[in-house]
């Protein structure tokens, strides 16, 4: 069936709505809505392969997820892909596709930018973190100073006047104390705490001016990535936690003077575990809890057997002990060499994302309440939960309208790729936009509907309008098929 695309100009919301709701019906409308053949009938929710409305094929994967209703009911925040390129992509508990980017990205989070929601993802193919408003415009980027930027973390400062970036700066460094050649490279890991209205650097910090490069669990060749940073945030008291994954070490760093305030694992730990299994072990993700908890993700490289899983630390700063009391396993088991994380969502669960697995598990109390698996061969570097994220795309919604077919139907497909607040859709017809008459209104079904429409034979001219919870009009979109 040939399939026939917009060809009118968006209507606004209020020609939408006044139509739709407000207008009396004409002696020609209540005719149609008399007529017992005028209709729209859902049809089966689409796969992302099945998609018609776009002009190019999501590099989402399909998310098949397990429910409990314990689950923490905010959208899901991910970036599924290869190692060649993840799209940046929003679930819902379904996994139904919400919104979607194709490209290179790396951790997508929801931040408050300028006091409003707002999204941001590393944009690998542009060495910079993107801020994203909540009509997925693009309103800043965020990049180190002097030097290339690493996707792996940004962290706003609670009142979101500061940021804190990280990038590497290859060095040259004299490696013989420790094994090593005279001449070795070293990919130095930077820590940058800039003001975001001006970009202004008012910390830099530089791991080789404090940690020792005999830390790693590397090999000492002579180029090497020895420390491999890939988290941040700022401690309760405003100082830096960061993770080094070649060194197995989440560092405290002293915003004020740089020096290292303690390790939390790894050769030189100034913790105390009660267990040696319980060590991090190429970790990420490193996260002070509320109740001044420290969370991890731990790869397990080092483990024997070899498992990734969720960990939750109560620390004694002052005795300096570590105790275990969150140790998130996977079942079945599961096993991440690199990449993955532990994050705290806003109901109190932990949501567990075991990385190279493309596997997802979120935990209440140490049970699984919900569990989310991408198709084969995806992966994604961290998976997040937002809060009360309401997406309203500055696109008008996407439409296609089928040729009418010899049952008197046509097939039409919308969707609208970010919005959140959309309920149903409601459908509109007539030979003309002066004499569009409602034919029905179908639930949205995912991130594509598809209907079935029986409407006047002569209509030539289709609005199909985004209704809300309420039935409110949100948006349009008016097409022709002549």
């Amino acid at each position: 069936m040939r399939l026939l695309r917009t060809s009118l100009a968006r209507s606004g919301v209020a020609m939408a709505a006044g139509v739709a709701l407000v207008v009396p019906l004409t002696s020609a409308a209540s005719a149609a809505d008399a007529a017992p053949r005028l209709g729209v009938t859902a049809l089966p929710a689409l796969e992302n392969s099945e998609f018609v409305t776009l002009d190019e094929p999501l590099q989402a994967p399909t998310l098949t997820t397990t429910t409990t209703g314990r689950e923490d009911p905010g959208l899901l925040l991910t970036t599924p892909g290869g190692f060649a390129g993840a799209s940046a992509a929003i679930y819902d508990n379904r996994g139904q596709l919400v919104w979607s980017r194709s490209g290179n990205f790396l951790n997508l989070e929801q931040i408050t930018y300028q006091g409003q929601p707002a999204l941001v993802a590393f944009d690998s193919s542009r060495q910079a973190h993107v801020v994203y408003d909540q009509s997925y415009r693009e309103i800043d980027t965020l990049a180190m100073v002097n030097q290339p930027t690493d996707g792996h973390d940004i962290e706003f400062s609670p009142d979101g006047s500061r940021v804190l970036l990280q990038g590497w700066a290859p060095t040259q460094v004299d490696l013989s104390p420790w094994g090593g050649p005279s001449n070795g490279t070293v990919l130095d890991a930077v820590i940058q705490e800039q003001i975001v209205s001006t970009g202004q650097v008012t910390f830099e910090w530089s791991a080789l001016d404090h940690v020792e490069p005999g830390e790693t669990t590397e090999p000492m060749t002579g180029f090497g990535d020895l420390f491999h940073s890939n988290s941040l945030s700022y401690d309760a008291d405003g100082n830096i936690l960061t993770s080094f994954r070649n060194t197995s070490t989440v560092y405290k760093i002293d915003i004020s003077s740089g020096e290292i305030i303690w390790r939390f694992g790894g050769e030189n730990s100034d913790f105390t575990f009660a267990n040696s299994a319980d060590r991090p072990s190429y970790q990420h993700d490193a996260r002070r809890l509320p109740d001044g908890s420290i969370s991890i993700f731990n790869n397990g490289n080092t483990s024997s057997p070899q498992e990734s899983r969720g960990a939750v630390y109560r620390v004694d700063e002052s005795a300096m002990t570590a105790t275990l009391t969150q140790n998130l396993r996977a079942n079945p088991a599961a096993f991440s060499p690199f990449i993955g994380n532990n994050r705290q969502v806003p109901n109190g669960n932990q949501l567990v994302n075991y990385g190279t697995t493309g596997r997802m598990v979120e935990f209440a109390g140490g049970e699984q309440v919900f569990t989310g698996q991408f198709s084969s061969g995806s992966t994604s570097y961290r998976a997040d939960r937002t809060t009360n994220w309401v997406g309203t795309p500055a696109a008008a919604p996407e439409v296609v309208v089928g040729e009418l077919g010899e049952d008197g139907t046509r097939t039409l497909n919308v969707s609208w790729n970010g919005a959140t607040e959309v309920d149903s859709w409601r459908v509109l017809a007539g030979t003309s936009e002066e004499t569009l008459t409602t034919v029905g209104t179908t639930p949205k079904t995912g991130f594509e509907t598809a209907a079935a429409v029986t409407a006047p034979a002569d209509a030539d001219v289709f609005r199909v309008v985004a209704l809300d919870a309420a039935g409110q009009a949100l948006d349009s979109r008016t097409l022709s098929v002549s």
